[in-house]
């Protein structure tokens, strides 16, 4: 099984693939934990997109696609922002954050895109960033959890 989208760089538009990944979730079977952390980490790299990979105003295109796999769903992100492999190591990182005039800063978000992602690579395609991420469908039970 397998969807796909094209949308438009704007922050507003981010409820239209949120809906789309919320659908692919749902057909593929993913329970709640699985959805919320597809969701959460398409939230932060459309944000990163619109609000640093494209100059101020642009609506550039970003494009998303999900596939079935087993017990994962495989999830392609792509935008035409300049060259950035968010998956690299950043200063600070990983699990750890600067505080610069009582900001907190250092690249949290993508911390948390790799750390919800039981895989991940990063390639430059032509004039595209192309993140691909596998999702597992299922969210292991705390320890200690009950039945």
């Amino acid at each position: 099984m397998q969807a796909h989208g094209t949308f438009r760089g704007r922050l507003s538009g981010f409820g239209e693939v949120r809906a789309l990944a919320e659908a692919f979730a749902a057909a593929a079977g993913a329970d709640r934990g699985a959805a919320l952390r597809l969701v959460l980490i398409l939230e932060e790299l459309f944000t990163n997109t619109v609000t640093h990979g494209y100059p101020p105003g642009a609506e550039g295109p970003i494009w998303v696609a999900f596939a079935s796999r087993a017990d994962t769903i495989e999830v392609t992100y792509e935008d035409e922002g300049p060259a950035f492999d968010p998956l690299a190591d950043a200063p600070g990182l990983p699990g750890d954050f600067r505080e610069d005039a009582g900001d907190l800063s250092g690249g949290l978000g993508l911390a948390l895109v790799r750390g919800l992602s039981a895989a991940a690579r990063y390639a430059r395609v032509g004039d595209r960033n192309r993140i691909t991420l596998a999702v597992p469908t299922h969210t292991s039970p705390s320890p200690g959890a009950g039945p």
